[in-house]
């Protein structure tokens, strides 16, 4: 997938994998990889969250941590890209090189491409987690709505259900995770 990108205003393709790259897939990067998962949307409920998620980023970031998102520009998902982007070193190309992202065909149309090294494409939001799961051994999963209790309920069960190589450290931030006020809301 080639998608169009501007840097130091010179247009050029950026290609974004569709598979993980196997240099991602490592013992080592994984446990050097955080995803950051949570609200894509701005809402009041988890506009409590934003400070936390930015300077939790920013500081693990600054420890050498890489990060992984959906490089989305709002909620919680983008609160974690700007971080990324910001205290991230740069490689050659002078992207920011522990800014990770990981995208969904379609793309959604917020994904800011040039400030990231996109190291996959999902053809589904749950093809989406499973990449997550493949490059991050640590999982920080911030308030969100359905899409957020899905990534959250499916990385749990893996933990519950699954082999004990596959097991992440799933760390929920907030009191938000009210399942009867998103049934609720999700009702309407």
């Amino acid at each position: 997938m080639q998608v169009q990108r501007v840097q130091n205003n010179i247009p050029f393709q950026a290609k974004i994998p569709k598979a993980i790259l196997p240099k991602y897939k490592t013992t080592e990067s994984k446990a050097n990889t955080i995803a950051v998962l949570g609200s894509s949307k701005t809402t009041d409920e988890i506009l409590k969250y934003m400070d936390i998620c930015s300077n939790s980023v920013k500081s693990m970031v600054l420890s050498g941590k890489n990060i992984v998102t959906g490089c989305g520009s709002s909620g919680i998902m983008g609160e974690a890209y700007k971080s990324g982007c910001n205290y991230s070193l740069k490689n050659k190309n002078n992207l920011p090189k522990q800014n990770l992202a990981i995208l969904t065909k379609p793309l959604w149309g917020d994904e800011d491409l040039e400030h990231c090294i996109p190291i996959g494409c999902a053809k589904s939001e749950a093809d989406r987690i499973e990449m997550f799961s493949q490059v991050a051994d640590t999982m920080i999963i911030f308030p969100g709505s359905a899409g957020t209790l899905q990534e959250a309920t499916t990385l749990i069960s893996k933990n519950y259900y699954g082999k004990p190589e596959d097991k992440k450290k799933i760390i929920l931030v907030g009191n938000y995770f009210d399942f009867k006020e998103l049934l609720r809301k999700t009702r309407r």
